[in-house]
């Protein structure tokens, strides 16, 4: 039979007897309090600093320790330094020596009924590996966007427990955008994704991923009334952060250090598919790839304006040159549209192969292939230029009110999942930040930015008195805006 737990009040951890209880944690009501009762195995609290995260971590190891006798749980933070400033001297304020005993030169809190909460680091994916023979109840993890995801995924491997009383894996952790591990931790928890679940949604992972269930907190600085009660200029000295870093203390997991599109909005850019009226301009653009990926991307412009709508992508691997033209000319077949334009790769023009040799061109194959249907064209590969018109294209104003007040000229449709997933995740190259780092997975940047410069040579306009489009219900109405 399982053992009783320990009597714990839903909004707060307490230690003693009924008449002397004494208050170790008080949670929050929202989101700190969820994330302490949810039945999830893996959670996520995730977002602003200051909403809270280090503390409901250290009230939840502690209240597991006291629940459960003999339990065995550690909070990893990456560094010793972090783990010390954060959590090391806080842990000995809050849980006095009469609740639990705290170990200075193991750094473990020790509890009277045998459990324990050890505090340790992970500053290296070889520090994981030291954790081979480990077994943990419940593990946590402050800061998860600073570790690998070798190091996450190798550590909860050994959450893992033969105690008759073990109600399964316990996995919690704590993270604000930006760090090493920002776009794998964004993407386990389907944060701001192409398939992105719902805020505090509990569902379970696939089997190679774990098959367990997890779930999403969003923390929100607002959430902390302590924070600001006692420090009411906090969110003054986040407004004179960069604008990356000050996005992502509010939460925002669409930016991160060093991203090339800083501007980039899911809720934005991304929009539901609609019937594309057939006066529109429609252009086709190609990245070539085999042994990585290609991307072909098509892009509806409506008349006399400067706003493009991304509403088909090809994208894949280890797919032949005349696979990739005959899935594009079917796709064009099937939708009877036509297509004024292809853009090529720049490269597909090349007449001598790696080894030197002359070879016949890529470009003569679609050339070959769309003959009589439409124009072929080399793609201008100026790339500062052409990344310059993609980032006006990406960039929009916000009003007032915080709302939307000119929207970006470039809007995708949400069945375009490679592109949505991969152009947040462009980074300045590190010796010129007007280029894209290229060993980062640019492919449908690279033909959206062959397109974009095809159809827009020349850049913007301007915002002033430039047409925008509206969705109404009477469908789809293009305007000229007034300033």
């Amino acid at each position: 039979m399982p053992r009783k737990r320990l009597s714990v009040a839903q909004k707060s951890i307490r230690a003693g007897s009924s008449e002397t209880r004494t208050v170790l944690y008080r949670t929050h009501d929202g989101p700190q309090t969820r994330f302490m009762l949810t039945p999830a195995e893996e959670v996520l609290y995730g977002g602003a600093k200051g909403g809270g995260k280090s503390y409901a971590l250290r009230a939840y190891g502690v209240n597991y320790c006291m629940s459960y006798p003999g339990a065995k749980g550690v909070i990893f933070r990456q560094s010793f330094r972090q783990l010390d400033e954060t959590h090391l001297l806080a842990i000995q304020q809050e849980v006095p020596q009469s609740v639990a005993n705290y170990m200075t030169a193991k750094h473990d809190l020790v509890f009277p009924n045998g459990s324990i909460l050890m505090f340790r680091f992970c500053e290296k994916d070889e520090d994981a590996r030291t954790y081979d023979t480990a077994e943990f109840d419940f593990m946590l993890f402050d800061e998860l966007t600073h570790f690998s995801q070798f190091a996450y995924t190798y550590l909860t491997s050994r959450c893992r427990s033969t105690k008759s009383w073990w109600p399964g894996p316990r996995l919690r952790s704590g993270a604000t955008p930006l760090g090493r591990g920002h776009a794998w931790v964004k993407d386990r928890w389907r944060i701001e994704t192409d398939r992105p679940a719902d805020p505090f949604e509990v569902w379970k992972a696939s089997v190679s991923e774990g098959g367990m269930t997890r779930q999403f907190i969003p923390a929100q600085v607002t959430d902390n009334r302590t924070l600001f009660e006692s420090d009411p200029g906090y969110m003054d000295r986040l407004r004179a952060l960069s604008y990356e870093e000050y996005q992502a203390a509010m939460g925002n997991w669409s930016v991160f250090t060093g991203q090339f599109l800083q501007r980039w909005r899911p809720d934005i850019h991304v929009m539901a598919p609609f019937d594309i009226p057939p006066d529109w301009e429609r252009f086709m653009c190609v990245d070539y790839g085999y042994n990585a990926p290609y991307a072909v991307l098509w892009f509806a412009r409506p008349p006399g304006s400067d706003i493009a709508f991304q509403y088909r992508e090809h994208y894949g691997v280890g797919i032949s040159l005349e696979e990739q033209i005959r899935l594009a000319k079917g796709a064009v077949a099937d939708s009877c549209e036509r297509i004024r334009a292809i853009i090529l790769d720049p490269s597909m023009y090349n007449k001598v192969n790696v080894k030197g040799e002359r070879i016949d061109s890529m470009a003569s194959d679609w050339e070959a292939a769309f003959s009589g249907e439409t124009t072929v064209l080399r793609g201008d590969n100026n790339r500062i230029a052409g990344w310059r018109l993609v980032r006006q294209m990406v960039d929009w104003t916000e009003g007032p009110d915080g709302g939307v007040l000119h929207a970006p000229r470039l809007r995708i449709f949400s069945t375009c999942s490679n592109t949505i997933r991969t152009l947040p995740r462009l980074v300045q190259d590190e010796h010129n930040p007007e280029d894209v780092d290229t060993d980062g997975e640019d492919h449908c940047a690279d033909a959206l930015r062959y397109g974009l410069v095809h159809a827009f040579r020349g850049g913007s306009s301007g915002h002033r008195g430039r047409p925008t489009l509206k969705l109404n219900r009477d469908g789809l109405v293009l305007s000229r805006s007034r300033v």
